[in-house]
């Protein structure tokens, strides 16, 4: 856990209920340091990669069972069935097969996991395949739930049934979705089938590409829903400034909380994205924000540190908001009726 969230400059902005366009020109100048809450795992399955120790056993595609028979749920569902597999589709709620060979794909939205988990057998819980956006961390934590396949999806699909695109772009051919653990070799695979691009990644790229990931849902989702805009094409071409400044923001928070440094150019990269995604609707749901606990509300979560605070000696220290501009975002999508006071008011600073 983090224990303080220390700044040596001060560069938040305070909100007014102005328009955000002002907000565009001012550059944080925020520097956070704080105790890492990181995973030292990655880093010890790095060096036993560089020493040549660390072996993987390949997996291919095979008969698996599926929770959740939304989109992905049904896409991977549908490609089981291209190669002539009988999966198991267990609804939300539904007790998960203890002898039942092979991965488990949950696929299912963050705020369902605990629930997912709670319904696996403990012989199975290494056989699970996240597949959510999000900061699903936390979930692990709290749950004892380590080890586990996790995949960055980078594709759009319009509907159920619907034929999924896959997120490569001109800048980046080979494809973003990353799979990384146990599975990745049967979900790489799987996604193959249907003309999707994944690459298998050991579990320290697979955590920077998750963690790229959850910046781009937060920031464009954030920003489309606050402002109205419907598409990831538009927040990109209609409000570029502010989301790029956003995404760095929530890259340096990465930074110095996980001690997690995200390739450069992360605003250009995900600009990239998401033009290619020109006419894909923002993560929203009847207008609101989608998983929040898991988007914006891991990062508010931090800025919520923000403050006068008192150390342990006694002396007093000014902490300002390292994501000043998302922030700001937020408390506009409560003003324009998009995300509920009480959510923002309920998000705990970390003890």
């Amino acid at each position: 856990m983090l224990s303080a969230w220390l700044a040596a400059s001060v560069g938040a902005l305070s909100w007014r209920g102005a328009p955000l366009k002002r907000a565009s020109s001012v550059t944080s100048r925020s520097v956070v340091v704080s105790q890492v809450n990181s995973d030292s795992r990655v880093s010890a399955e790095y060096m036993d990669f560089l020493l040549g120790k660390l072996k993987y056993d390949v997996t291919e595609d095979c008969p698996s069972i599926i929770v959740g028979n939304g989109r992905i749920g049904s896409m991977l569902l549908e490609f089981g069935q291209r190669r002539g597999y009988n999966d198991v589709l267990v609804k939300r709620g539904d007790p998960i097969p203890a002898d039942h060979p092979g991965p488990i794909y949950v696929c299912t939205q963050a705020a369902d996991l605990e629930a997912v988990l709670a319904a696996c057998p403990e012989e199975k819980k290494d056989d699970l395949v996240f597949l959510q956006d999000g900061m699903l961390e936390p979930v692990f934590q709290r749950t004892g739930c380590y080890g586990c396949t996790q995949v960055s999806l980078w594709m759009s699909q319009m509907r159920v049934g619907g034929k999924p695109k896959d997120g490569a772009t001109r800048e980046q051919p080979e494809g973003l979705s990353t799979v990384s653990g146990k599975w990745a070799g049967s979900v790489a695979m799987r996604l193959g089938r249907g003309d999707l691009t994944c690459q298998v990644r050991m579990e320290r790229d697979g955590r920077r590409a998750m963690l790229e990931r959850l910046i781009f849902v937060t920031a464009y989702g954030l920003v489309g829903t606050a402002t109205g805009t419907a598409t990831y094409g538009e927040v990109a071409s209609k409000h570029g400034e502010d989301v790029a400044q956003i995404c760095r923001e929530l890259a340096s928070c990465v930074r110095y909380t996980l001690s997690v440094a995200l390739k450069s150019e992360i605003d250009e990269r995900l600009a990239a994205h998401a033009a290619h995604l020109d006419f894909v609707k923002t993560s929203t749901e009847e207008g609101r924000l989608v998983d929040f606990d898991f988007r914006s509300g891991y990062f508010y979560r931090l800025s919520k540190m923000a403050g006068q605070r008192v150390l342990a000696d006694g002396r007093k220290v000014d902490i300002p908001d390292g994501t000043p501009l998302h922030t700001e975002y937020l408390l506009y999508a409560v003003e324009e009726g998009h995300l509920d006071q009480a959510t923002l008011d309920a998000v705990l600073p970390p003890a």
